[in-house]
């Protein structure tokens, strides 16, 4: 059985958890399974791929290995710091001998866990402030950065730049075009939108948040102001560096024949969204497709459930990127949908007779 308290002083004896600042282990704290058993439970077999990665924290459990030695393991085992049997396929039976807590994580994000944070470790000096770890940690936790390959993380971070700020300092406007990418870094800001001739405010920013991302992708205007409540710092990364190490690294693509396999041999279910308007939609239908406008896509991605993978389209490629990376940034499984030219022209084609039809 699970239940979903976590004692932090309990997860940070373990790697990688131990080197962690509080903040970034609270904030991954909800990718983490409490599981409860009572004693002679299986908790993985010999053989078995190791999917999650086990934390022993209360309780003991027997390890039997292919010869059938048994090395009896209680949580308070000197050599408990580690997850229990940690290779990707497991070596030993592992049973539970009286009633035992464990913490679950998923394996491959466990490993790009420990990757980011030796990567971003290896960056900083040893006399390195909080804040200089704790922006730094805010990405290591998001799972929009955890997509990063990688070999591509020390050089994410190298490209970043500081920039001082100061109260009331407006750092993107509602309107302009986009060139950078932001972390607050120290500091709080506040963002805005018009509503007619009123200004009206949307959220607060604080250290960790990252904003400005929207523009870049989509290659348009700023969709809102973000404007300094307090003076700060600022990490930036500038347009063709944040296309290059994030965006490129994040939004992935599949053609239609792909897709098509993935329906057909997939794990998980597949559902296509065309984030394009609804007049759009009823006149080019993406066939199978759920129509939601990409003006409605960051209002609805709550409800979206998380066992799905999603395939966004749209017609130019443009805004299914950024539809695609929205739901990236909010941990799903996302595509964007490359859709044959041939099918394309065909559908337009379609779309034009029927117009005449109706005429």
């Amino acid at each position: 059985m699970t239940d979903t308290h976590i004692d932090l002083d309990k997860l940070t004896h373990f790697i990688p958890f131990d080197c962690l600042s509080e903040s970034h282990v609270r904030d991954i704290c909800g990718q983490i399974k409490v599981i409860t058993l009572p004693p002679a439970r299986v908790v993985f077999k010999r053989g078995d791929r190791a999917e999650l990665a086990y934390f022993l924290v209360e309780g003991s459990v027997d390890l039997t290995d292919a010869s059938f030695q048994v090395r009896k393991f209680p949580f308070d085992d000197d050599e408990n710091y580690l997850a229990l049997d940690n290779y990707a396929e497991h070596t030993v039976n592992a049973i539970t001998t009286m009633p035992s807590t464990l913490y679950a994580m998923e394996r491959n994000k466990l490993d790009l866990l420990m990757t980011w944070t030796q990567a971003a470790e290896s960056m900083l000096e040893d006399d390195a402030d909080e804040h200089e770890r704790d922006w730094m940690d805010s990405l290591l936790a998001s799972d929009l950065f955890s997509q990063v390959p990688p070999q591509k993380i020390q050089q994410l971070f190298v490209k970043f730049e500081e920039k001082d700020v100061a109260l009331g300092e407006k750092i993107v406007c509602e309107g302009e075009s986009g060139d950078a990418f932001y972390v607050i870094k120290r500091g709080k800001a506040m963002v805005s939108r018009k509503q007619g001739s009123r200004e009206q405010t949307l959220a607060g920013l604080s250290a960790g948040n990252f904003f400005g991302e929207d523009a870049l992708i989509s290659d348009t205007e700023r969709n809102a102001t973000i404007t300094m409540t307090s003076d700060g710092v600022l990490m930036m990364l500038g347009q063709e560096d944040f296309r290059d190490l994030l965006q490129a690294s994040v939004v992935r693509r599949v053609t239609e024949d792909e897709l098509e396999k993935m329906e057909n041999e997939g794990d998980r279910a597949c559902v296509t969204i065309d984030v394009r308007l609804p007049m759009e939609f009823k006149h080019d239908r993406t066939p199978g497709a759920r129509n939601i406008p990409l003006t409605e896509l960051r209002r609805q991605i709550k409800s979206l459930e998380k066992d799905f993978t999603y395939v966004v389209s749209c017609d130019g490629g443009r805004r299914s990127e950024l539809g695609a990376y929205l739901l990236t940034e909010a941990g799903l499984d996302a595509y964007v949908l490359e859709r044959n030219k041939e099918a394309q022209t065909e559908s337009a084609e379609d779309a034009k007779q029927e117009s005449s039809e109706q005429a």
